[in-house]
């Protein structure tokens, strides 16, 4: 079969490419459907040819997140390091996917652009990742963005770490999103954020969140995960 036979099967080629990882959520969608989007222009500036967008992500097991703590003795033992190596190992899981992924893309003669879990390239004047993978992820069918800013998804809430692949092949989209929640009736994200980073949004918003407090806050705690551990789809 040849390369252009090939690009014309997007269900098989989903079925290849997509079969097999290791990942407990996944999302597809078809930048088609971003036309003149912000993600649009994001992801075309990273590889020009993207039609479809993957996007994964493991969970972060409750029991670790529930030892994550913002307050630390100085040089004793803090269990919120726990939640540290957990994204770690998470991170190189997922980060692998994005190159199974990419080399099947590759072996069907697609194009594909697999991407960091961990220490995405980072504008650090505005703390702006070169694509925000929960919104990527939200575009995919994977959950929506709560008011403190995270993806939340139906299966695990917000306690998912996210890998994202981008390719030329034009993959079947996953249907969009049904997680229902009230961040309005919880607040619960606004009331404990130790940084007070969450605010509520505007009508029009989904989140409104100050990075460069929470940032800031995150780096001298040595961690952060308030608003992650007492978000209610997540427990």
């Amino acid at each position: 079969m040849t390369n252009l036979q090939k690009k014309n099967s997007p269900k098989t080629a989903g079925k290849d490419m997509l079969a097999g990882l290791d990942s407990d959520i996944i999302g597809v969608t078809n930048l088609e459907q971003w036309k003149d989007s912000r993600l649009e222009e994001t992801v075309l500036k990273l590889l020009p040819e993207t039609r479809s967008i993957v996007v994964f992500g493991l969970e972060i097991h409750r029991e670790i997140l529930d030892l994550s703590s913002p307050s630390r003795i100085q040089g004793a033992a803090s269990t919120t390091d726990l939640l540290n190596t957990d994204s770690q190992h998470l991170s190189g899981r997922l980060t692998r996917t994005a190159y199974d992924i990419s080399r099947t893309a590759h072996n069907l003669g697609f194009k594909a652009l697999p991407l960091p879990s961990r220490d995405c390239p980072t504008d650090n004047r505005f703390i702006e990742a070169i694509l925000s993978y929960k919104h990527a992820g939200q575009a995919a069918g994977l959950g929506k963005l709560g008011w403190h800013s995270l993806l939340i998804s139906s299966g695990f809430g917000p306690r998912i770490r996210l890998g994202v692949c981008l390719t030329e092949a034009e993959l079947e989209p996953t249907p969009a999103s049904d997680v229902r929640f009230n961040c309005e009736n919880c607040r619960k994200c606004v009331e404990i954020c130790p940084a007070q980073a969450i605010y509520e949004p505007a009508h029009d918003e989904p989140y409104s969140i100050n990075k460069f407090a929470c940032s800031t806050y995150l780096t001298a705690a040595g961690g952060c995960s308030q608003c992650m551990r007492v978000c209610p789809p997540g427990t």
